[in-house]
């Protein structure tokens, strides 16, 4: 008895399926972006980009500018199980800093823009500063009593004719 044989085809690579169905490979990329940013916990990008270039799909994150922005690239780093770094080249006062992975098979940017006192600080460059001596809570200035105040002691101010030029 003959049996029937099949040739055997190689199964096809992420890529491959990616680029034959980019409506498919959109959304997994998308899935994989929202799964990362359930994980979340600091700051949200400001925006999420699901992009296509050279043929595959990849994800930025734009944290924006500040500490707290570099904070949230910190935290997509300890997700992603990669060290942030920071841009050296960068000219001006400023400095990026970014982490980059490879997650599920697709490529990964977070970044935010900092200056370059924070960024040093955040990537532990420099030493934070040392605490005071003294276990004092810093003093706070006590409320001025509404009596005292300055603004107490203006005039109001009274229109000479009544708003609306009515009489």
């Amino acid at each position: 008895m003959d049996q029937a044989t099949q040739a055997t085809t190689p199964t096809a690579s992420t890529e491959s399926r990616d680029l034959a169905d980019p409506r498919a490979a959109y959304k997994r990329v998308a899935g994989i972006a929202q799964r990362i940013i359930d994980r979340l916990t600091t700051v949200m990008p400001n925006a999420v980009e699901v992009y296509r270039e050279a043929g595959a799909y990849g994800i930025r994150l734009h944290f924006g500018l500040g500490l707290t922005a570099g904070r949230g690239v910190l935290e997509v780093a300890r997700i992603a199980d990669v060290e942030a770094t920071r841009d050296a080249t960068f000219a001006g006062s400023e400095a990026w800093i970014e982490c980059r992975a490879n997650v599920e098979g697709v490529h990964l940017v977070a970044r935010a823009l900092l200056t370059k006192t924070d960024a040093d600080q955040l990537m532990q460059r420099t030493p934070a500063p040392a605490p005071a001596e003294d276990d004092t809570p810093p003093a706070v200035d006590q409320p001025v009593p509404l009596g005292a105040s300055v603004l107490a002691q203006v005039p109001a101010v009274t229109p000479a004719e009544a708003i609306g030029g009515g009489q």
